[in-house]
């Protein structure tokens, strides 16, 4: 992505399938730049001039009436209030999710404005070239200038709370905040390119990608940030991690990387919806599925992966029963010999509620404090993993 959003998205009405991927119908030719979602059904996507909508958790998309923005992303701090970020000095606002929006002109100097981050509904900041940022305490009715040191043009900003953020931008710039934009610190470290997109997993741990590869990570809420060898040279656009471990980045010519590692380390992945001409300018997760969108009007999604027991050259790897359950579950691997296995179960938002070690070959997993509803468990033992749903009903 161009800019950033909270990570969030799904679908499932295939027209095209290759590999892990499959491409979705899209309503569009246009670039797709930003998605981001109200609830768990009802989201938003933009290019230059149209306005996607979804209300089924992302299973189909339709244009709207209401026209799109330049280049700008969007932050959504409740289930009703929206900001979307566009050209010449203005955002736009919803406060019905999203089926008016208004205009709020902020500069009216023509300038363009490339991000939004807003971490309440009142309290947003806005940020453009030439070092521009704003903000208001009163929902866009009036905006403040504050100055980052410099005139860095910043391509995306994002606040972890009202008063801890970061602004990242061109020839490598980072600027960083923890007074709500009195003042902005210069963070050094980062290549001198162009800074993409930004994403924190909570008030500590945050990446940064952007061009030629370029990868940097925090675990002390960006005050220092350190580079991570990606092993490539492709201009990176959006990053996105669905828990502490499992994360993707997308960019130039349909790339993708995930790491399984938090970040660790990084494995190439294959996309073939993208052309090679086509680039991956968001990517997102939603109910037990990744999303991809960008260049040409392409959606795509991961092909299976919630409820899809790992098929290892003898059948599922793993067995479970009885499911539904209602206070333990057993476990049945292939290897009787096997007397270790770990497992780690995930909400459908992708939250990581439990994690444990078994032993057996038959290994019960207590589950009696989990609330009902739809898991996604992930087994190993040894070099064989296993990754099924499980359903929870006391």
């Amino acid at each position: 992505m161009r800019t950033f959003y909270p990570c969030l998205l799904i679908a499932s009405l295939a027209s095209h399938v290759n590999g892990q991927w499959v491409q979705m119908p899209s309503p569009t030719p246009a670039n797709l730049w930003s998605m981001a979602f109200f609830t768990e059904n009802m989201g938003y996507m933009n290019t230059n001039a149209q306005l996607l909508k979804t209300v089924d958790g992302g299973e189909t998309w339709t244009l709207t009436t209401n026209p799109g923005n330049v280049d700008g992303d969007f932050s959504f701090p409740s289930s009703t209030v929206g900001y979307m970020a566009g050209f010449y000095d203005y955002i736009k606002k919803t406060t019905n999710a999203g089926a008016s929006w208004t205009t709020i002109n902020i500069n009216n100097q023509s300038l363009p404005i490339y991000s939004v981050s807003f971490p309440d509904v009142n309290t947003g900041y806005v940020v453009g070239i030439n070092g521009f940022v704003r903000k208001t305490i009163n929902g866009g009715a009036t905006w403040t200038a504050q100055s980052v040191g410099g005139s860095p043009s910043l391509r995306h900003v994002h606040f972890v709370n009202p008063n801890l953020g970061t602004a990242i931008g061109e020839n490598g710039a980072i600027r960083r905040t923890t007074n709500g934009g009195a003042t902005w610190s210069i963070i050094s470290g980062a290549p001198i390119t162009s800074l993409e997109d930004i994403f924190f997993l909570d008030e500590n741990i945050g990446f940064i990608v952007g061009g030629s590869g370029t990868m940097l990570k925090t675990t002390n809420g960006g005050a220092n940030w350190s580079l991570v060898n990606t092993g490539t040279t492709e201009w990176l656009y959006s990053v996105c991690f669905r828990n502490a471990m499992e994360g993707y980045v997308g960019g130039t010519s349909g790339f993708m990387m995930k790491t399984t590692n938090g970040g660790l380390t990084w494995a190439t992945e294959d996309n073939p919806i993208y052309l090679s001409t086509q680039h991956i300018d968001d990517i997102a997760w939603k109910n037990g599925h990744w999303i991809t969108i960008g260049s040409g009007g392409r959606i795509s999604r991961n092909a299976g992966d919630v409820g899809i027991a790992d098929q290892t050259g003898g059948g599922p790897a793993f067995m479970l029963g009885p499911n539904p359950a209602t206070d333990r579950v057993a476990i049945h691997g292939r290897d009787p010999q096997v007397a270790m296995r770990t497992v780690r179960v995930f909400d459908v938002s992708g939250g990581l509620v439990l994690a444990t070690t078994l032993t057996g070959d038959v290994a019960q997993l207590d589950v009696a404090g989990l609330g009902d509803g739809l898991y996604l468990l992930e087994v190993n033992e040894g070099a064989v993993s296993g990754r099924l749903k499980l359903m929870v009903q006391h």
